[in-house]
């Protein structure tokens, strides 16, 4: 019995140690085969690595063979659209020339078309007389008082006239001396023509206050003045040019004679002559008659009537310029002009055609400083701010026969 179980026990014993041998020979074979499965998967990866860098490497090599190609062929590709682009600048002659074509055919506007432009805003520094022509002897349309806003159209070739908008006169429009009205911009105002009635082709500018008479010389008979920077039309002169024939609408006929002397002008070569009738007394050529003559003319101002008022203004107007003559003993012996100021100096100066002139500054109703003026010098005067102020200009010596033209200026310093 005892040998029954030893064999039966050995007999598994033995059955035990063949199946561990075998599972140990399962577990071998086993093993081999995933070592030789991960060489070959580490062989393939090493074949697939290096083909793919191969790959890359063949893909760079082409890609940079084939980029410069591409680049000469998009370039060949964009030329069309290129050169399409740049065909309308190439064009452009034609074009150009068409403005110029019509520009030369086009005539440059004259000064009357150019009246039609956008009016100059100016403002008025005193009050100032409203004419029909470029001349203080010409029809007096009206009267414009001092700072008051208007519409410039137009100037005379010499500057000294604006032609301003004027609804009372009949063409609604009207001549203002250009000294009397203040301008932002004068190089915009257009030029106007100014033409005679008579169609005289010669023009003129007075340079000085001069009688207007009806004959060549200073015997005949005076028919009114006419003050500086009045436009003339000529129609003649006489045979030595010292008088020149002007059109005068104070004249019965029309015409008035005035000495070349105080006269402005250009070419009067073509002026026809007018001579001088038989039974009349050849004109004098010497000057001093016509001196004796140089009389100023009775302008009716006066200290209750000035013949200018201005009222200075820190945002308005700063300074007053006035022009008119004086003369001793006989004439407009004196001149009235009044003024207020928000400073407390003034400056005065003066342009004039002698060596000085008297200026008297008044206040309260009586002189409150007196000086002699040089003619182009300047003086200051302290003034009280806000109160009224009259000048009296008159010669520098009432008791000497003298004539002085004159443009003054007051200006406003602080």
């Amino acid at each position: 019995m005892d040998r029954v179980l030893a064999s039966e026990a050995e007999d598994r014993s033995s059955s035990l140690r063949e199946g561990t041998q075998k599972a140990a020979s399962t577990r071998l074979f086993c093993s081999k085969k995933l070592s030789d499965a991960h060489d070959l998967n580490f062989r393939y990866n090493r074949f697939v690595y290096h083909k793919n860098i191969s790959l890359f490497i063949v893909t760079i090599l082409v890609c940079t063979g084939c980029s410069g190609k591409i680049t000469s062929e998009s370039g060949l590709a964009m030329t069309p659209d290129f050169v399409t682009a740049t065909l309308a600048p190439t064009l452009t002659p034609p074009a150009t020339q068409v403005p110029q074509t019509l520009s030369e055919s086009t005539p440059v506007p004259s000064a009357v078309e150019e009246t039609n432009l956008s009016p100059v805003e100016g403002m008025t520094t005193t009050q100032v007389n409203v004419r029909a022509a470029t001349s203080t002897a010409s029809e007096l349309l009206g009267m414009i008082g001092q700072f008051v806003k208007v519409q410039v159209i137009g100037k005379d070739a010499s500057g000294s006239w604006y032609q301003v908008m004027y609804a009372e006169s009949g063409a609604g429009k009207g001549w203002v001396r250009a000294e009397y009205v203040q301008v932002n911009a004068p190089a915009e105002i257009p030029l106007v023509e100014t033409t005679s009635g008579s169609g005289a082709g010669v023009s003129g500018l007075v340079i000085q206050k001069i009688n207007v008479r009806n004959g060549p010389g200073t015997e005949y008979e005076l028919l009114g003045v006419l003050n500086s920077n009045d436009v003339i039309f000529i129609t003649g002169k006489n045979p030595n040019g010292a008088w020149i024939q002007i059109e005068f609408a104070g004249a019965s006929d029309g015409k008035g004679w005035v000495t070349a002397e105080f006269l402005q002008m250009g070419n009067i070569e073509g002026v026809p002559l007018i001579g001088v009738a038989a039974d009349e007394t050849p004109t004098p050529t010497v000057a001093a008659p016509e001196s004796i003559a140089m009389l100023a003319v009775q302008d009716g101002d006066s200290m209750q009537a000035p013949l200018a008022a201005a009222i200075f203004a820190p945002t308005g107007a700063r300074t007053l310029q006035v022009s008119g003559d004086v003369s001793a003993p006989d004439g407009d012996v004196e001149d009235w002009m009044q003024f207020s100021t928000y400073g407390e100096v003034i400056a005065i100066q003066a342009a004039c055609s002698s060596n000085t002139l008297r200026v008297e500054l008044w206040h309260s109703g009586k002189p409150a400083d007196d000086f002699l003026l040089s003619c182009g010098g300047k003086s200051f005067v302290s003034v009280v701010p806000n109160d009224n102020y009259l000048l009296r200009l008159s010669e520098a010596s009432i008791n000497t026969a003298g004539y002085t033209n004159y443009i003054l200026s007051v200006e406003s310093i602080r």
